[in-house]
């Protein structure tokens, strides 16, 4: 049974060793994808087009995206062109570019579900041009290949370089100088020659009636002329008697040589020759294209635009924004391609390319492209009204470590420009500057983040600053003004406190004149019935058989008469207080 236990366990580890390999080898050729250049190798002379194509080969692998950085020897190589033909991607994260100034070509692309699989796949194709005797490497400096797995799995395992050999053209080889090269002046001009028209040999012209001089020797009897493509031509055309200058008319564009030979009694000159460079043809026509669109928050978008000319070449472009900006001039083959705009702030603009070649000639081309802004700043205070010669400070919140620039404005003249920074939680303050003198005056404020990317400017918001003078002024006149209201308004209150009392007097007089009147009638029908009562019983007294007493006699005259006086002195006091 331990011999059996032993055997399972030797099987059990050569099992996992064998799995282990597998396993290994299964994650090796899952991340087996390679980048080449093709060809890889190769001997050039100066002034070839050396084309290099950009492979991947997947090992079975399905990918949807690829970038890379490929450098080159700057001295050796200069890029023509690098072209996304025939290229397997259709999606363009960033499209093929290159600059010669640092020798660097960068690109990224992709392409949808199911992605690409197998051993040739294009991705960009570059156009080099020969420039100088040597060996020149060109290798991957980085680079990626991600698998359509839904995770951007990186599945590169190896990069691929490439060598060339380039020499030099040999002297009996040296081919006829090219349109866009710097043609040598020719030589054996022993006549002379010149041209009031086309007076530098080496440079092109717009102008096909090329006009020559020359001077004739002494005892000269003929001239034979020719005007033609061959440098070497022989004249032909003879000019009895001689002449000593010919303008030629509506030569076709290219490169042409005046040959020139003049007879005396004793012989024929040597040939004078001179070059002229003729391109009446305009640039071809190119387009104007924004890799990322003509619309969006980048204040410096990255334009496409190329063309060429087949005569003289293209000298150099020139661009502008809008009809009045003055245009800036860049090199035929920018050193950073694609060319990035200057700064603009948020709006709609027009860009105007003009291609020139090396006559003169032009090729216009223009489209529009639209700067968005991002969100303008919030003023959360500000003083709405200041003395002159006080400080003005603005407080606000924008986006975090952003610069933010106020505009002071008088009318519509600009006061001042301020500029302050906004803090890591996008608050700021800016304190002005600029000391104001009294008047009216207007701020706007701008942001601009850390990409570049600015906003449109606030709203207006208004500034009163008063003068010290007129303000103490104000100051004083108010003081007083305010005492004197407060004097107006107790006296009001006194004269409209005692108006109340004297409406209330008045309604309480009228009030008792009109009861001691009522009073007065109830007192006197209040006595008159008294009188009668009184009389009555004074009439019964005497008729009574017994004669009254003196003293009785007495009381009744005296109560009577009393009675009188009562009603006499109550009534006059009614009056006095209904008639007071």
């Amino acid at each position: 049974m331990a011999f059996k236990k032993i055997t399972n366990n030797k099987v059990v580890y050569h099992v996992s060793i064998f799995a282990f390999g597998i396993f290994l080898f299964g994650c090796n050729s899952a991340y087996a994808a390679s980048l080449n250049l093709s060809p890889s190798s190769g001997n050039l002379t100066v002034g070839n087009i050396l084309n290099v194509s950009i492979l991947v080969d997947t090992d079975g692998t399905a990918i949807n995206n690829a970038d890379a950085v490929i450098n080159f020897p700057t001295s050796l190589l200069e890029v023509i062109s690098v072209s996304k033909s025939w290229s397997i991607f259709t999606l363009w994260v960033e499209e093929p570019a290159f600059s010669n100034s640092i020798g660097r070509i960068t690109f990224n692309g992709g392409l949808p579900t199911p992605g690409f699989n197998g051993s040739a796949g294009r991705l960009v194709n570059i156009a080099f041009r020969v420039k100088a005797p040597g060996t020149a490497s060109l290798f991957f400096s980085s680079a990626s290949v991600r698998a359509n797995d839904g995770l951007g799995t990186d599945v590169l395992s190896s990069m691929g370089n490439a060598n060339y050999i380039l020499t030099a053209l040999p002297p009996a080889e040296t081919p006829p100088l090219a349109p866009q090269a710097e043609a040598p002046v020719v030589s054996g001009n022993a006549l002379g020659i010149t041209s009031s028209t086309h007076s530098d040999q080496t440079k092109w012209y717009a102008d096909n009636t090329p006009e020559f001089l020359w001077n004739l020797p002494s005892g000269a009897l003929e001239v034979r002329t020719l005007i033609g493509k061959n440098p070497s031509g022989v004249p032909s055309v003879s000019y009895l008697p001689p002449i000593n200058k010919k303008k030629i008319d509506e030569l076709p564009d290219g490169t042409y040589y005046f040959a020139l030979q003049v007879r005396t009694a004793t012989r024929w000159s040597t040939v004078s020759r001179y070059r002229v460079n003729i391109d009446t043809t305009p640039p071809k026509p190119f387009s104007i294209t924004f890799p990322h669109g003509n619309k969006g928050w980048e204040p410096q978008p990255v334009v496409f635009f190329n063309t060429t000319d087949n005569e003289s070449g293209i000298s150099h472009y020139e661009i502008k924004i809008g009809n009045d900006a003055k245009p800036v001039k860049i090199a035929p083959v920018a050193e950073s391609n694609p060319y990035v705009l200057p700064p603009q702030v948020p709006g709609i603009y027009t860009l105007f390319v003009t291609a020139i070649d090396n006559a003169g000639n032009t090729r216009n081309n223009s489209t529009e492209f639209t700067i968005e802004g991002i969100n303008v700043p919030v003023v959360t205070y500000y003083p709405e009204t200041i003395e002159s010669g006080d400080i003005v400070k603005i407080r606000g919140t924008t986006y975090p470590d952003s610069d933010i620039n106020v505009y002071i404005r008088e009318g519509d003249s600009l006061i001042s420009e301020e500029y302050t920074r906004s803090n890591s939680l996008g608050d700021f303050t800016l304190v002005a500057t600029k000391r104001l003198a009294s008047g009216a005056y207007t701020f706007t404020a701008r942001v601009t983040d850390g990409r570049g990317a600015k906003s449109n400017e606030t709203a207006p918001l208004t500034i009163s600053v008063q003068s010290k003078f007129i303000s103490g002024l104000l100051g004083i006149v108010l003081k007083y003004l305010s005492a004197a209201i407060l004097v107006v308004l107790t006296l009001g209150g006194i004269i409209g406190a005692g108006a109340y009392v004297w409406y209330r007097s008045l309604g309480i007089i009228r009030r008792l004149r009109r009861e001691s009147r009522e009073a007065e009638k109830v007192l006197g029908k209040s006595f008159a019935i008294l009188r009668k009562d009184i009389a009555a019983h004074v009439a019964r007294l005497k008729s009574v058989k017994r004669k009254l007493t003196a003293e009785e006699i007495d009381f009744l005259e005296q109560f009577e008469e009393e009675l009188g006086e009562a009603e006499e002195a109550i009534t006059k006091e009614i009056q006095d207080i209904s008639h007071s």
